[in-house]
């Protein structure tokens, strides 16, 4: 062999071995992510906005919508499992202290930090953080948080010349001057469950009560939870017949209805009060914070979504984009309007949004003192729930006193915090 072909071979063989991992990267397809989203007004703008970060980036995702149940169970066993089945996951607030602890998901903190100026932290509201937050550490990204307001029918208070109430006496006698002629001034979920304890837990924090103690421990029989419980138990006189059954969909169809005047429910269904398709009250009912007992903290309740990282995903890196370019600024004014929920200052001050959803000046209100640990984060919460939810039903149905339905629910609540 020639010497200057044998350069020229030499020339070849390392133009090619050089140029492998260039051709190699070039060719190399984007991931496709699977996220599994709840059931909920987001999940459809999740599902409308998926194509568009496709081609702003080539990476596909594909979104699954289960029920709540449904979709706790799928990422149990995905997790538990070691599986990997989704890489991304829509988190209730009241599991982030379950799938932090247990290491479920990603840690999103090092990522936040080190993004913080690309995805406006500080336009986030601060306790809004918490949906996906714990202790310390940051497992999920805000996706839709709900403020818990109070729904009034505007048309019937300003007839009758009352003001929305702004304390839990100008509450009380609203409600009971609002009741007559078919009208019935309060609507509370009151069926055995989730439903009552949660609308009960609205008017603990109004009371200024909690679920815990400063040290971490059930703080069930409080004065100021046996207040609430009092309090709550009394307002069913003041409630449609059958109540005391109620679940969700029945408080919400109450309202709409123009049945009753006066709900506590989240943000969220406001959409569902000014739809005219949906509601008889579309045009003369509005939203203001929830009132507050002389003495209490302004608190408000905060609730909602998240989204996070299955730590067994071997997307992150492209999860974590899909996180940032559906929670930016950028995008989330469309998210807003195709059904997500602010999360963002700049969301509930937006000229444009404001002009769509004028209410979001008072979930912003709410916001700014929200509460999101009035449902604590910790794993015993569904115990508690399903405690509370039991003996919540017994009081509001007579079977026992508030006092001594409370007492029972702390006894049954200390064994899971190995008391």
């Amino acid at each position: 062999m020639t010497v200057w072909r044998a350069t020229w071979l030499i020339l070849v063989v390392f133009l090619v071995v050089a140029l492998l991992p260039l051709s190699s990267s070039v060719a190399q397809p984007r991931p496709t992510l699977n996220l599994v989203s709840m059931s909920d007004r987001f999940s459809g703008a999740l599902t409308r906005m998926a194509p568009d970060f496709e081609r702003e980036t080539g990476i596909k995702v594909n979104v699954t919508i289960q029920s709540y149940g449904e979709l706790y169970s799928r990422a149990i066993a995905d997790f538990v499992g070691r599986t990997g089945g989704a890489d991304l996951y829509t988190v209730d607030i009241v599991w982030t202290g379950e799938w932090g602890e247990n290491g479920y998901l990603a840690d999103l903190t090092p990522m936040i930090q080190r993004d913080r100026a690309a995805i406006a932290y500080d336009d986030v509201f601060p306790a809004v953080w918490k949906l996906g937050g714990w202790q310390g550490k940051q497992y999920a990204f805000p996706l839709a948080a709900y403020a818990g307001v109070l729904a009034y029918n505007k048309k019937v208070l300003t007839d009758m010349g009352i003001k929305p109430p702004r304390s839990v006496p100008e509450f009380a006698t609203a409600i009971q001057k609002l009741t007559g002629d078919g009208r019935y001034g309060i609507v509370m979920n009151g069926a055995r469950g989730a439903p009552c304890a949660q609308d009960w837990m609205y008017h603990m924090l109004i009371q200024g009560g909690s679920i815990l103690d400063k040290d971490g421990l059930p703080a069930l029989n409080s004065t100021a939870n046996v207040r609430a419980l009092t309090f709550f138990a009394d307002m069913f006189k003041y409630a449609p017949p059958g109540a005391t059954s109620y679940a969700w969909g029945d408080r919400e169809l109450a309202f709409r209805s123009g049945t009753a005047m006066m709900q506590i429910a989240w943000s969220t269904g406001v959409r569902a009060h000014r739809d005219p398709a949906m509601s008889k009250v579309a045009t003369i009912s509005d939203i203001t914070t929830l009132p507050q007992a002389a003495g209490a903290p302004t608190r408000y309740p905060l609730g909602g979504w998240s989204i996070g990282i299955n730590r067994d995903s071997p997307n992150k890196q492209a999860a974590w984009e899909f996180i940032k370019w559906i929670t930016s600024q950028r995008v989330r004014r469309e998210f807003v309007r195709l059904g997500g929920e602010p999360i963002r200052r700049s969301e509930v001050s937006d000229p444009t949004l404001l002009a769509e959803f004028p209410w979001f000046a008072m979930v912003g209100k709410s916001f700014e003192n929200a509460d999101g640990d009035f449902r604590p984060r910790i794993r015993q919460y569904p115990r508690i729930q399903d405690i509370l939810g039991l003996e919540v039903n017994l009081a509001i149905t007579g079977q026992k006193s508030p006092k001594a339905a409370l007492d029972d629910a702390q006894a049954k609540a200390m064994p899971l915090f190995g008391r």
